[in-house]
Formats: C-alpha cells, structure tokens, sequence
C-alpha cells in the first residue's frame, strides 16, 4: 500500500498531433516526483482503442503495432462511481479459457492529447461527467479556444490585437467552394488586404495544415488541403517580415497569473509549420530512449529575445494574461503572438490549451525559474482543486425537484 497519489496521463488519441502527443505525455510522466507520485501511461491509439503497460513509457516502442498490442492491456474508462470513490479503468486480458477482467485505480488524469479530442473540450467533459478529476483547462475554457475565429472574436471583443479573418466550411458535396462567392467573401472579410493569405485549419494546433496562399489557386489548393482535416479553415492576412512570439500562462498558488519567458521560433521558411516546429530542431524525429524526449523544447527559439522592447513585451504579457484570466484558463497554457518585424505591431494569434511540452523550458527560462517537476507537481494540486469544487449536492432533495418518491 502507497500513500503515493496515482497519475494516469493519457495520451496519443484520434487526431493528426498523434505523435506529438506521445512525446508530450511521455514527458510528464517523466518529470513526476518520484517522492509524491506514481505515474502510469494511458496510450490511446489512432483507432480510438485505449491501452496500458509499461512498454508505453519508451519511445523506442512507437509506432505502436499490432505485434507490439500483446503485450499491452486494453483498458476503457469506468464511468460508474466506485465503492471508494476513486475513479479507476477496467482492464481487459485475453486468457486461453476466457477474457480476464481487473480494475485499475488512479486519483486523477493529466490530458495530454492535442488538438481534437483532447484540447477541444471533449475529454473534459467525458471527465467531468464520470466527476473525475484532471489537470488543466475546464470544459468551455478548452473548447472556446479550440476554435481560431472564436477565440480571436473574444479577443477582439476586449480590445486585444487581432488580424480580421474570414472562415470558410467545407462544402457539403463537391470539393470547391463557388469560386464567385469565395472571391466576394475575401474581399469582404479582409477588405484592403490583398494576397498572400494565410490558411489554417480552424480546429488544430500545432501549425499543422497551416499553409501560404501567394494567389487565388493556392488558395484553393489550401483550403482543399484544410478540408481533409478540419470541416473549418480560416483565411487571414499573411503578415510581411513575420516573426512569432510564444509565452506561457499560469495561475500560481495565491491566484495570481504568472506569465513564463518568451520565445522567438526560428524557422528557415517564412511559415512556422509542423516541420520547421518538429522535426527541423529534432534533425528528422525525437530521440529513442537516450533521455527526456525534446518536443517542442527542440524547436530552435530564441528565449527573451532581445529586440523586444519594453513596450511590445509588456503588450505580449499583459494580452496573454487578460486571455488566460477572462477565459478562465488553467494548467500551463501557451499564446501565440504574431508580429511585424519592421513596422513592431503585434497581434494575439492562438491559445494553446495543452501545448507541445507543456511549454516546460519556457518556465525553466522564466524569472523565477520554475522546473518542470515543480510544474507538473503544481499542475496536478491545481487539477485536484478545481475538479473538487466544480460541482456542490447534485440529489433532487437539495434541489427541491423530487418528482418520483419511494
């Protein structure tokens, strides 16, 4: 018997940030205090399908394959509250006479997965249903930044800087939109603004999808691209001489928001996609099973970037902490910035719920410091917190509304 509170951080899931995902939720697992924690991994495949073991903790055993499977357990979520009131998963082994059924007990889930089903909102609310507690972002703080355009509109409404843009849904038969209407509704939306645009999806994270429109057919061509992922994409003005500024959010244990050091991805492109993000610092993938997996942490960045002068880093901390606070934020949250290198203005590009990392190495390089084993250990109380307050008596007697009587 251990006093040690159980992590289980799950990870992977049905989304096109699959593989980023495991590197993040590998990397929780390893910053845990050993002293306070017991972690264990919870790795959801392509499919959807739920698994656990120990082999899941090496990145040497991704891919996962079919092969790889039988040594891992499947598991699924018990939505039904426990004897002890602990939430716990059942597990499924396959035996020669039968399947062998177990239950495994933990005290809260860190959500590592990101973009769709992760970051959205989704397992939020299946969390909140089974009323088992979890790190980070609540259900409407994750699904209202989920969205690009809605989260800019925010924005816009508090008189942060954005960029206007137009979202366009995908076509409900066919494969382009009417190239009239499209042409009117650019010129609408993004009125004194002419080509290039930028293209992304409307509903992922991680720059992936994200593409430049130097005329009217690569516009096409991008939103074609878009629509295979996402049944939204939203067109906006491409910023010249483009430089982008991230910096993380956090509540601290007094309530007040901290903001992290800020970085300057470098990207050999014009355009900071998946690639120059992932795989150009990484030199084609993560490591094996050398040491901590890089992430995000392996992106070339220039940290409290130098030519930021008082005034736009005080508009960068200052946005980004309106942003978190307003939209009720939690865990470590990362925002996006977008800037003009000649001209210096600055406008809020994205909220990033549950970002690559957890965006450990900015708190590392923040004033105080902050190590990720402080993080995730705060991380974890703060989840504890919030999940345990979120919800008072829920009987009909408490609320006056007994119908059915014994």
């Amino acid at each position: 018997m251990t006093d040690k509170k159980i992590i289980a951080v799950i990870f992977g899931g049905r989304s096109v940030e699959h593989d980023v995902s495991v590197l993040t939720g590998l990397q929780f697992l390893e910053a845990l205090n050993p002293t306070v924690y017991c972690g264990f991994p919870i790795y959801v495949d392509p499919q959807g399908v739920w698994w656990t073991g120990d082999a899941l903790t090496r990145r040497s055993y991704y891919p996962i394959t079919a092969e790889k499977q039988k040594a891992l357990t499947l598991v699924h979520l018990d939505l039904a509250t426990t004897v002890s009131g602990r939430p716990r998963l059942i597990a499924r082994q396959k035996t020669f006479l039968a399947d062998k059924e177990s239950f495994i007990n933990f005290d809260i889930m860190v959500p590592a997965i990101h973009g769709t089903n992760g970051e959205d909102g989704t397992l939020q609310g299946l969390l909140d249903f089974a009323a088992i507690a979890y790190t980070g972002c609540r259900l409407m703080g994750s699904a209202l930044t989920m969205d690009k355009v809605l989260a800019k509109s925010w924005a816009r409404s508090r008189g942060l800087p954005v960029l206007p843009e137009l979202k366009l849904t995908r076509p409900t038969t066919g494969t382009y939109l009417d190239e009239g209407d499209l042409k009117a509704a650019i010129t609408a939306a993004l009125v004194n603004f002419k080509y290039p645009y930028c293209v992304k999806p409307c509903n992922l994270g991680s720059s992936v999808g994200v593409n430049k429109a130097n005329d009217f057919d690569g516009l096409m061509a991008a939103l074609i691209h878009v629509f295979r992922m996402d049944s939204e994409a939203m067109v906006e003005p491409f910023v010249p001489n483009l430089v982008e500024y991230n910096i993380a959010v956090r509540r601290s244990g007094d309530g007040t928001v901290q903001t992290s050091a800020i970085e300057r991805p470098s990207s050999k492109s014009d355009l900071l996609d998946f690639q120059n993000k992932y795989l150009a610092g990484g030199k084609g993938g993560p490591k094996l099973d050398t040491g901590p997996s890089e992430g995000m942490a392996s992106l070339n960045r220039k940290l409290n970037p130098q030519e930021l002068d008082t005034t736009r880093e005080n508009l960068i901390r200052s946005t980004a902490s309106t942003l978190f606070d307003g939209m009720n934020l939690a865990g470590s949250v990362r925002i996006d910035f977008l800037c003009d290198s000649v001209t210096g203005e600055i406008w809020f590009n994205e909220v990033n719920t549950i970002p690559g990392s957890f965006a450990y190495f900015l708190w590392e390089a923040a004033v105080p410091s902050i190590s990720f084993l402080e993080l995730a250990s705060a991380m974890i109380e703060e989840g504890f917190v919030l999940s345990y307050n979120r919800l008072g008596n829920t009987s009909t007697g408490a609320g006056g509304s007994v119908i059915f009587q014994e």
